[in-house]
């Protein structure tokens, strides 16, 4: 079965990666155009691009699939038998969704009809969800509204952030897609609803949950709020992460890892000075600072244990060394 993968980010070119040595015939790769990206704002391809070059599978690149006419002649020369879709960052419209003989099938990262969209692993995070998964679904002009064939589900504990999260999701996506596109070949019938009756497509509308949309993380999103409550503001680092900041002298200061404050007995202060951090602060101000616990901070109901964070234009470290960077003391409000 001829396959044309579709994919931009890290976690998308390791479900390509994946199902190429599953030996899933992908005879091209459709990403976005190179970027601008880091400190130097070179311009670089997409992690698909590199993995595509990497394997020897032919790429294309487009700025607007809905309105590049030239990508789409050569869709319809490589006619394909299947499209693969894992987090491309376009909509595909009808008639490119119409074009593969045995349909279009997006890996989604969430358990649909929750979190459909954009950004479904960061606001799965962020709403403080118990559990998440990947759907495999026919994709339909809606926004992630097609029939599901498979899915699995996973936990999202209290340690996993942003990148431990995507990679999870990541392998599993790989396994359910080589088992989705194998169930996909043997299909014999080349009619839409054929094919989803073959697969034991299931409407979204019979599987749990209510539908939710997950936007797209805007600039304003990484800014912590220290008015909110300390699971809220632990979420959004890890949700986010590596880029949730905080500001202090008009430098931003990027939280890496934090947790609420620890019991007593696994806080290596004196037990007035415990009860002090816990009764006392403004949401934002800094309670603490010590070598052996870094900085403890005030959220609005409870203070905040800061064990690594990065400076504006210096690498990432501990508290207690982020501290000296920024020239924090006690009484200092973050935010400000």
């Amino acid at each position: 079965m001829k396959i044309v993968f579709w994919g931009t980010p890290k976690y998308a070119a390791e479900n390509l990666i994946n199902i190429v040595k599953a030996g899933q015939d992908v005879i091209a790769v459709i990403t976005q155009p190179d970027r601008r990206r880091g400190r130097g704002k070179k311009l670089l391809p997409s992690p698909v691009k590199e993995a595509a070059i990497e394997l020897s599978i032919p790429v294309y690149t487009t700025q607007s699939i809905s309105s590049d006419q030239n990508t789409k002649d050569i869709l319809k020369e490589l006619n394909a038998d299947a499209y693969v879709v894992v987090a491309f960052g376009q909509i595909l419209p009808k008639e490119i969704l119409d074009q593969p003989k045995k349909g279009c099938w997006n890996s989604h990262a969430s358990l649909l009809p929750v979190w459909r969209g954009a950004a479904p692993i960061q606001w799965s995070i962020l709403n403080d969800d118990e559990k998440t998964g990947i759907c495999i679904m026919s994709m339909e002009e809606g926004l992630d509204t097609g029939p599901v064939i498979d899915q699995e589900h996973t936990p999202i504990t209290d340690s996993d952030n942003l990148e431990v999260l995507s990679n999870r999701l990541s392998n599993i996506s790989s396994k359910l897609l080589v088992k989705s596109l194998e169930r996909i070949r043997l299909v014999k019938s080349l009619n839409k609803s054929s094919i989803l009756d073959e697969l034991k497509a299931i409407d979204q509308s019979m599987l749990n949950g209510k539908p939710s949309y997950a936007r797209q993380i805007k600039k304003e999103d990484y800014l912590i709020d220290w008015n909110q409550n300390s699971r809220t503001i632990i979420k959004r680092i890890q949700g986010l992460y590596p880029n949730a900041y905080s500001v202090y002298n008009a430098k931003r200061i990027k939280i890496l890892d934090a947790n609420r404050l620890p019991n007593e007995e696994h806080l290596n202060v004196d037990k007035n000075i415990y009860n002090v951090l816990r009764e006392k602060g403004r949401p934002g101000e800094i309670l603490m600072i010590s070598r052996e616990i870094g900085i403890i901070i005030m959220s609005k109901d409870y203070p905040i244990q800061i064990k690594y964070a990065q400076l504006e234009g210096k690498k990432g470290t501990d508290g207690f060394t982020l501290s000296i960077q920024s020239n924090l003391k006690t009484k200092n409000i973050l935010g400000s």
